[in-house]
């Protein structure tokens, strides 16, 4: 009976299409097939109705361009709300569900069929330490990051498969966050490989120590402040939410902020009114 009633609870929100969520959150198709709908930039920022995501209907998957990656329905609702619990997920898509299910919303009409496109799917191969790839070297001195790049930031390997089969490779410095994702850099190409997240460096469980991003940390290390506190790293503004959550754990914040940086304006102010006990510290690129 247990098994059975599970089961009903699990399908009573699992079975919601994933185009019906993205309407219900905002997000309207840009073109429409039979079996796929084409979305922009449901992940960040708007793209000129450049298409970023897919969903395939029959098997209610998706894949975004920006994250490198995609899935089910959970998959997105975790990669969409990634400061809430799993708990509070699942009382989001369940009201949504049961909104959806009381609604009568005519289904969108299929424009002009037209081939669907094919999203890279970049997969990790492997990674090495910095010194291997010249390619990955020379990107670094180039950047002026060569001296400054520290451990964790490694050579990540990483390929993408055609539909014929063919194989293509890349090569990219990255260092990885806490969701196992590799966040990469290279002379044409910044994104995510795998699921976005933060990076965390623990070494104290009394001060903290946020930075937007991986760059920022690399060129101040040398703060007479960080050898005492552990690090988080956003890698993106949208984890601006959850990284005020994770610094209400510690004693002391320290928050090196650039208000002129995109998407990072309200980072300090943000902190100012939530952790009053935080530390503001410019810093410039």
């Amino acid at each position: 009976m247990t098994s059975n009633k599970n089961n009903d609870h699990k399908s009573s929100y699992e079975t919601l299409p994933i185009t019906s969520l993205l309407r219900a959150l905002g997000h309207a198709p840009v073109s429409i097939t039979d079996e796929e709908s084409f979305y922009p930039n449901v992940f960040g920022s708007a793209t000129n109705n450049r298409i970023v995501m897919e969903v395939n209907h029959r098997l209610n998957l998706w894949f975004d361009r920006s994250l490198g990656g995609g899935g089910n329905l959970l998959d997105f609702a975790r990669a969409y709300w990634p400061d809430l619990s799993p708990e509070e997920i699942r009382s989001k898509l369940q009201d949504i569900h049961a909104a959806v299910a009381t609604m009568t919303i005519p289904k969108d009409k299929p424009r002009r069929k037209r081939k669907a496109i094919k999203i890279p799917h970049y997969q990790i191969d492997r990674t090495n330490p910095l010194g291997y790839n010249t390619e990955v070297t020379d990107f670094l001195m180039e950047s002026g990051l060569w001296e400054l790049a520290d451990l964790n930031m490694q050579e990540v390997h990483y390929f993408v498969t055609d539909q014929k089969g063919k194989r293509k490779d890349f090569h990219a410095a990255g260092w990885r966050n806490e969701n196992g994702g590799w966040e990469v850099r290279a002379q044409h190409f910044e994104s995510c490989i795998g699921p976005k997240g933060m990076t965390f460096l623990s070494h104290s469980p009394n001060v903290l120590a946020i930075f937007p991003e991986y760059v920022d940390y690399l060129k101040t290390r040398n703060d007479n402040r960080l050898p005492y506190a552990s690090v988080l790293i956003l890698n993106y503004p949208d984890f601006l939410s959850a990284s005020t959550r994770r610094a209400r754990y510690f004693e002391k914040v320290l928050l090196y902020a650039d208000d002129s940086r995109e998407g990072y304006e309200a980072l300090a102010q943000t902190f100012r009114d939530e952790l009053p006990h935080t530390t503001v510290i410019s810093i410039h690129p």
